[in-house]
């Protein structure tokens, strides 16, 4: 395994845990004093910053690693998208896109793949909210909740 391969996998064990909110918090604290007394974060900085951070840290290891790769990755944007399953009933769809909308989030409706049609509806709304941050895991039951009123359910999240 080359030396960026092994780097990689270190960066990629390390954002997955964090995002998952796995890490001790100690090590979690002294990451990101690492990171802000010695590199790219700003002061005060959050574990959400830091592993949006890890993230563009992965796919820049990515990209050093490869010949054909492209231009020097641009940081990720600096948001979570949350997903809800709805029923695919146009008035409900559109008061949760509202309910959505006026909590703050860009919301839009992606396309389920399925060779049969569906009765639901894929509704992604970004927020920035970053994981693990306060924030992002008060905004899991948040959406739980909203999800459910319209009789529908939360599908998980992703950057």
């Amino acid at each position: 395994m080359s030396d960026l391969q092994a780097l990689l996998s270190v960066l990629v064990t390390v954002h997955g845990h964090l995002m998952a909110d796995e890490l001790p918090p100690d090590l979690v604290r002294r990451l990101l004093s690492r990171l802000t007394d010695h590199g790219p974060l700003p002061d005060g900085a959050s574990a959400g910053e830091m592993n949006a951070l890890l993230a563009d840290l992965c796919q820049r290891m990515h990209w050093a690693m490869s010949e054909e790769y492209g231009d020097y990755p641009e940081p990720s944007p600096r948001r979570t998208t949350y997903y809800l399953d709805l029923p695919d009933e146009p008035d409900i769809v559109a008061a949760c896109i509202a309910r959505l909308t006026d909590l703050g989030g860009q919301v839009s409706e992606q396309s389920l793949e399925r060779s049969v049609p569906s009765s639901r509806r894929h509704i992604a709304a970004a927020f920035p909210d970053l994981p693990p941050d306060p924030a992002h895991h008060a905004r899991v039951p948040q959406l739980t909740a909203l999800a459910h009123r319209y009789g529908g359910r939360y599908a998980g999240f992703g950057a």
